[in-house]
């Protein structure tokens, strides 16, 4: 092993949960002692060769800093380290010997720049990764953190190495459920085109019949345009905010609004606004997640109301093991529309979804029941129970740029049949089933921007012709955010 700086080094990650005053990584524990390095929080790795070349000479400020690392003087290494920086600093044996010390005395900040330094030129090396990924885990960026462990699993470490990596991302899915202020805003701007902007059937005309007196007159109706589909280009606008403040360390209270609008270049008639406002009060109970809350939404359809809904909801979200987390939520109230009674209902619906979040892969697999109850009983026909399945996922390919997709299989089974007088399905019970597929990619070309392109797809089978229809949306744009 190589006296200046050690290729292959026996690292061991601590953890000391049980007895810590706080939720932090122990960064103590017993290792092999290196010549050169002496870490108290490491693991067993092999690294990529690091040839470290240096013309210093006997008891130079360099070998002072080394040995005061061997013998395990952290502090008198770091204070040294800070006079030696500004003419040493990019040395790749000062670089870590100064970002060691410098992270053993908790100067988090300092260490990470001589580990960002060393990661360029050697971004192979699982050591620097790894102090790199200690550095942020102590400084709360957990995000950061999680990501530089992942990229050491993806090298296939040895098995105690991963072990204790994971241990290291449980107490990091522990940490992001802590509760601290936090406050994040956006706004965003998209074009496309969308092939059926009224979710019509594509018909021109349907079989009809009218109920006068005794008698039954059959016949054939012409849809007007604006019943028949209608593709239309389009812009859609955005805007989100959201604020959580803690009322203690494991509970607070959380407010999000959601602003789109969508406005068809054809015409005006299917333009829609929607605006959602949330909020509700969460407890954290070790790797558990209780939230109760409601929220409100509210449509407009050609600048006109056309509904809004009033809703209640509850949710448990458990982390039950490293990468994996269980949650289940469950609403319910009212819906309010303006502009056709037969559509206001009481509603519920429940969710059931597992996640999983592995190497910068993320799935998710949802089951979905809910029920639209009709407040008036003549409108029963209207009412419908349902069921769900949506399978989401997202998947890095660089660090700006991700893949996503979902897709999403529902059965709608209305509650009751038509009136035996109805002009098109006397006496019929409506029942569909949509299929819908969602492809995407973002990149993130500057801080807080990124752009989007996606593809949307539905269709919707029904035994009643009128409600068939298919709509493709094409759809490019931007998004900012500032948190």
């Amino acid at each position: 092993m190589n006296g200046r700086f050690s290729l292959v080094i026996i690292l061991l990650f601590s953890f000391a949960l049980a007895h810590a005053k706080t939720d932090d990584l122990a960064t103590a524990a017993e290792v092999p002692q290196d010549p050169v390095i002496a870490p108290q929080d490491s693991v067993d790795v092999k690294t990529d060769p690091v040839e470290v070349k240096t013309d210093a000479v006997e008891d130079t400020e360099l070998d002072k800093l080394i040995q005061l690392v061997n013998n395990n003087d952290v502090h008198g290494a770091y204070l040294l380290g800070l006079d030696m920086q500004q003419e040493w600093e990019g040395d790749e044996e000062f670089d870590f010997n100064f970002g060691f010390a410098a992270a053993q005395t908790g100067h988090y900040n300092q260490a990470i720049f001589s580990f960002e330094r060393l990661l360029q030129s050697h971004p192979k090396n699982l050591r620097f990764r790894l102090e790199l990924a200690r550095c942020h885990y102590f400084l709360k960026n957990y995000n950061a953190a999680e990501h530089e462990f992942n990229q050491v699993k993806k090298s296939k470490p040895p098995e105690n190495v991963e072990q204790q990596i994971d241990k290291f991302l449980v107490k990091i899915a522990e940490q992001k459920q802590q509760v601290s202020r936090s406050w994040q805003l956006g706004g965003g701007l998209a074009g496309g085109y969308d092939s059926n902007i009224n979710a019509a059937a594509d018909l021109d005309n349907i079989n009809a019949t009218l109920f006068i007196s005794n008698a039954k007159l059959t016949g054939t109706l012409n849809l007007d345009d604006e019943q028949k589909s209608q593709g239309s280009s389009y812009y859609q606008l955005q805007g989100f905010g959201q604020y959580q403040q803690p009322l203690s360390k494991r509970t607070s209270i959380d407010a999000s609004v959601f602003l789109s609008h969508k406005d068809n270049s054809i015409n005006d008639t299917f333009d829609l606004t929607h605006t959602s406002i949330d909020g509700g009060f969460r407890i954290l109970r070790s790797n558990h997640n209780f939230r109760f809350g409601g929220a409100y939404r509210h449509f407009l359809l050609d600048s006109e109301t056309l509904q809004y809904q009033a809703l209640a909801n509850a949710r448990w979200q458990w982390y039950f093991t490293p990468g994996w987390n269980f949650s289940s939520d469950i609403e319910g109230g009212k819906q309010d529309n303006d502009q056709n009674d037969g559509l206001d209902f009481h509603q519920w619906q429940s969710r059931s979804t597992f996640q999983r979040n592995v190497l910068d892969f993320n799935q998710s697999l949802q089951l979905n029941f809910g029920s639209d109850s009709s407040i008036r009983s003549i409108n029963q026909f209207q009412a419908r129970d349902y069921y769900a399945f949506v399978y989401q996922l997202q998947k890095g390919l660089t660090e700006k740029q991700r893949l996503f997709s979902l897709l999403n299989y529902r059965v709608n089974d209305y509650q009751d049949k038509f009136s035996s007088d109805h002009i098109f399905y006397a006496d019929e019970k409506r029942s569909d089933q949509l299929a819908q597929i969602i492809l995407g990619w973002t990149y993130l070309f500057m801080k807080n921007t990124s752009a989007k392109i996606q593809i949307n797809h539905s269709q919707n089978s029904s035994n009643l012709e009128l409600y068939e229809y298919q709509r493709t949306l094409f759809e490019a744009g931007i998004m900012i955010t500032f948190n």
